[in-house]
């Protein structure tokens, strides 16, 4: 009997137990789901503004006269009397060739020239003689014709010799290669002993003067841009040394092996103070871009391209909207299409937002 009773004890311990873990289990699930709180999102109300944008450039300082300098006359090279970097002044000599052969074909002009001369002096005699007897009726119309035509012909013959005279004398200055402008050489392909062509570049000369500022850039950039816009210049290697310019050509066709347009700004103002081949930076103000002006954080992209997350004010609820982005900047997008005035778009924290989201949105700082 005992033993009943302890069975039957067990049996109402464990019905009890399961009737208490049965409703303890419809206790929680009658329970109601916690709410998930809405998350703080930073947003700015977009705007329709002109964005005043600026080209930065790098380029160099170059004269606006650049001169490629050569002999007259082939020859080989005597002495060079300049190194690169050099200033020199009009009417320098800044290289000489070996004038042996020059010379000589200015002797033998100079021979010619006498031999012209005594044969002149010869045939005038003849004809001052022949012209009496012809006068006095003791000479012939034809000895006298004969003698006035070898005068003529000595005559010819000195001109002739004279003018090759002149020749070799202006030959023997090409040997002498002179500035013809105030300037700084640039460069020097040539040394002592080397033979070289009449016409072929031996030295470059940059002139003094005005000076540019040189870019090859890529023809949209400056897209809109009128000469007249103020260009503000600054040394790389030191930029407290400043100038201002003008964009003074821009170049017809584009670089075929670059891709570039090469556009040179003229100086304005103490251009003098930065040396010719110097670094130079530019900025340049843009035309103005019209859109949407937002920060890099507000960008998104889904499968089909640039969006981004705006807050329904009324629903506090988000939702993607699709954009089309006109200009990436340094800090910012500009936004063409896709936005109305108005719209609350988040700038921050895009990458953990789903569509419908409930958010609490505060104003984004500037």
């Amino acid at each position: 009997m005992s033993s009943t009773m302890n069975a039957q004890t067990i049996r109402k311990a464990l019905g009890f137990a399961a009737a208490t873990l049965l409703l303890a289990g419809c206790s929680k699930a009658e329970a109601p789901a916690a709410a998930v709180p809405a998350k703080s999102v930073p947003v700015i109300a977009a705007a329709s503004s002109d964005t005043i944008t600026r080209a930065s450039l790098t380029g160099e300082v170059k004269a606006q006269v650049q001169q490629d300098l050569a002999f007259r006359t082939a020859g080989r090279v005597l002495e060079v009397l300049v190194e690169t970097g050099d200033h020199v002044t009009a009417g320098q000599s800044l290289a000489r060739l070996d004038a042996a052969d020059q010379k000589a074909s200015l002797s033998l002009a100079n021979a010619s020239v006498d031999a012209a001369q005594a044969q002149l002096t010869q045939a005038q005699r003849d004809f001052d003689r022949i012209n009496a007897l012809f006068a006095a009726g003791n000479a012939t119309r034809a000895q006298f014709e004969q003698g006035q035509t070898a005068l003529d012909s000595a005559k010819s013959s000195l001109a002739a010799a004279q003018s090759q005279q002149a020749s070799a004398n202006e030959v023997l200055t090409y040997v002498d290669l002179k500035a013809n402008a105030d300037g700084i050489i640039l460069s020097r392909t040539i040394e002592p002993g080397q033979v070289v062509g009449g016409g072929q570049t031996v030295l470059t000369l940059a002139q003094d003067g005005p000076r540019d500022a040189v870019f090859n850039i890529y023809e949209a950039a400056l897209t809109g841009v009128p000469h007249d816009v103020p260009v503000d210049l600054s040394l790389v290697a030191d930029p407290s040394i400043k100038a201002t310019g003008t964009v003074r050509e821009i170049a017809p066709t584009v670089n075929t092996a670059t891709g570039t347009v090469r556009v040179e700004v003229g100086f304005t103002d103490t251009g003098g103070t930065m040396p010719l081949g110097a670094s130079v930076a530019a900025s340049i103000a843009l035309p103005p871009i019209s859109g949407f002006a937002l920060p890099w954080g507000a960008l998104f992209r889904d499968k089909n391209g640039p969006a981004v997350w705006v807050v329904d004010p009324s629903a506090q609820t988000v939702s993607l909207k699709p954009i089309v982005v006109d200009r990436y900047l340094a800090n910012k997008v500009i936004v063409a299409s896709g936005l109305t005035a108005g719209d609350l778009v988040v700038t921050a924290g895009t990458q953990m937002l789903y569509p419908g989201q409930v958010v609490t949105s505060v104003e984004a700082t500037p």
